[in-house]
């Protein structure tokens, strides 16, 4: 059904090129995706990506050809870009979706107007490999629109839809930095593998298989998440003893402040962009 819709993305860096691959992969006609970048090594990767999408230099241009356009470059030049394209996009009528974080969207209704269809985005590094989760937030979308949106996304992960946009800010804390807690996980289990004598790659495979075996398992069971954690607790048992000293040192304290902490840096870096 959307196959064929007309999509542009202005910058062609890591998260577009995600979203391109996820949307071919996905069956959409890449003659129909449109990509504009001022880096002449990021057009010569998108152009050997598939030969059929529309690379240009233009960002005007991209948006004139483009029903939705994708703003995929970094929150310091957004404001600077979206100036130089929203003549064009008020010409077009077209429909403007952001990844770019702290960007909020009365700063974009400032620029493009309150009547554009806009629509603010917070995607995470798993789009990279199609297992992402994106929130979304709208204004003036139609039904179809929203679900066209979806979409886009889904075909890097999963999308979430959110009516609150302060609620981006503890999202960025908890899905936007929550890959790197996960990471960081996987490490310390793979060291205390490497402590214990266990070669690297075989305690490196034991931490990344168990994480991802533990995420399906949440996905996929009607047991609640501490329910899961508490049925891999046997009485008196190793697992037990893992937690008790993790209560014992307060961690959920921890990573409780840690979040916080994250939640605060978004407000802040969302306020230099007033």
């Amino acid at each position: 059904m959307y196959e064929n819709k007309k999509i542009g993305f202005i910058g062609g860096g890591m998260v577009a090129e995600a979203i391109i691959r996820g949307l071919i992969l996905h069956g959409h006609n890449a003659a129909n995706i449109y990509v504009s970048d001022p880096s002449e090594k990021r057009r010569e990767l998108l152009s050997i990506l598939n030969k059929k999408l529309n690379i240009d230099v233009s960002n005007n241009t991209t948006v004139e050809q483009s029903e939705i356009v994708i703003m995929a470059v970094k929150p310091q030049v957004f404001i600077g870009v979206a100036e130089d394209i929203k003549i064009r996009q008020a010409q077009q009528n077209t429909m403007i979706m952001s990844v770019a974080a702290g960007i909020e969207m009365k700063q974009m209704q400032n620029i493009f107007g309150d009547k554009t269809k806009i629509c603010r985005v917070m995607p995470n590094t798993p789009c990279l490999v199609g297992q992402g989760i994106s929130a979304l937030i709208q204004s003036n979308l139609s039904e179809s629109e929203i679900v066209l949106a979806t979409y886009i996304f889904n075909s890097v992960g999963k999308t979430i839809w959110i009516q609150d946009e302060e609620w981006m800010h503890t999202i960025t804390a908890v899905s936007g930095s929550g890959p790197a807690y996960f990471f960081h996980m996987m490490n310390v289990l793979k060291l205390a593998g490497n402590k214990a004598g266990i070669p690297e790659e075989i305690s490196k495979a034991l931490a990344i298989q168990t994480a991802l075996g533990a995420s399906h398992l949440a996905l996929n069971s009607s047991d609640d998440l501490e329910t899961l954690k508490k049925k891999v607790m046997s009485p008196g048992g190793t697992t037990e003893a893992a937690f008790d000293s993790l209560m014992e040192n307060k961690l959920d304290k921890i990573w409780e402040e840690a979040i916080a902490s994250a939640k605060q840096r978004s407000i802040e870096l969302g306020d230099q962009e007033d």
